[in-house]
C-alpha cells in the first residue's frame, strides 16, 4: 500500500532540496504514483479523467511521462519540478480527493551513467511513447558481498545490455531513484519482438538483479478496451 506524503509538503513553500539528497544531482525529477483505494460508489473512470485533466494544467511542473497500470488503478507520473512551490497544485488536488500517493526523487539514468565513466550514445533515451502497449521493469541491484569496483562493473554490465537494446529498434526511457544502495533503476517503454530476443540474451549474462516488470499504458489513452 503506497504511504500518504505528509500534509506539510503540500502547505508549505519548501526548498527543492528538501525533497532530496543535497548532491549534485538533479533535484527536479520526481516519480509520483497515486493510488485510487477501493471505495463504496467511486467511479474509477471519472476519477481517472479528473486526475488527467489535473495533471494537464500543472504550471512550473512539467510531465514527463504519465501512466495507468493496466488492471489496478495506480496512476505512475515522472514530473520535472521546476518551482517547489507549485507542489500544491497536485498534491492539495490528491489530498482532497482522499487519494493515496508517494512521491519518489529520481534523476537521469544518462547522468548516472557518466558517474559510472560511461558515455551512452546521444538520443539514448527515449522522451514519449505512441505505442499503448507498454512496460514499466524496476531493476534492483542487491549490494550483497560484491565489492564496489564489483558492484561498478555489474551496473556498467546493465547499460552495455541499454545499448544493445537501442541498437536493436528497442525505445526506452530510463531514471534512478535517488536513494545510495541498493540501486535502482526504473525503465518505461514498449517491447518489440527485437528487443525481446535482445533480452533474452542479457537474461543468460552475468545478472545480479531482481526485476519487476509491469504492464501500464499512456494516461491520456485511458480509458482503453470497450466503451459503450
Amino acid at each position: 500500500m503506497l504511504l500518504f506524503v505528509t500534509a506539510m509538503i503540500t502547505l508549505s513553500c519548501l526548498p527543492v532540496s528538501v525533497f532530496s539528497d543535497p548532491g549534485p544531482r538533479d533535484a527536479l525529477l520526481y516519480r509520483v504514483d497515486i493510488y485510487l483505494p477501493p471505495k463504496e460508489g467511486r467511479d474509477e473512470t471519472a476519477d481517472i479523467q479528473q486526475i488527467k485533466e489535473t495533471v494537464k494544467g500543472l504550471t512550473d511542473i512539467k510531465v514527463l511521462f504519465s501512466f495507468k497500470e493496466l488492471g489496478n488503478p495506480r496512476i505512475i507520473l515522472v514530473l520535472d519540478v521546476e518551482k517547489a512551490c507549485s507542489w500544491p497544485q497536485l498534491t492539495g488536488f490528491l489530498f482532497s480527493k482522499g487519494y493515496e500517493f508517494s512521491v519518489t526523487s529520481l534523476y537521469s539514468c544518462e547522468d548516472f551513467a557518466k558517474e559510472l565513466g560511461l558515455n551512452l550514445p546521444k538520443d539514448m533515451w527515449s522522451s514519449s511513447f505512441e505505442s499503448h502497449d507498454l512496460l514499466m521493469d524496476r531493476k534492483i541491484f542487491p549490494v550483497g558481498d560484491l565489492s564496489t569496483l564489483e558492484y561498478n562493473e555489474m551496473l556498467k554490465w546493465t547499460f552495455a545490455g541499454d545499448v544493445a537494446l537501442n541498437i536493436s529498434g528497442q525505445e526506452q526511457a530510463c531514471f534512478r531513484t535517488l536513494a545510495e544502495y541498493p540501486v535502482e533503476l526504473m525503465y518505461f517503454g514498449p517491447v518489440r519482438q527485437q528487443g525481446i530476443e535482445v533480452m533474452e540474451e542479457n537474461l543468460h549474462g552475468p545478472k545480479y538483479f531482481h526485476n519487476t516488470v509491469t504492464r501500464i499504458e499512456n494516461l491520456y489513452s485511458y480509458p482503453g478496451g470497450c466503451q459503450k
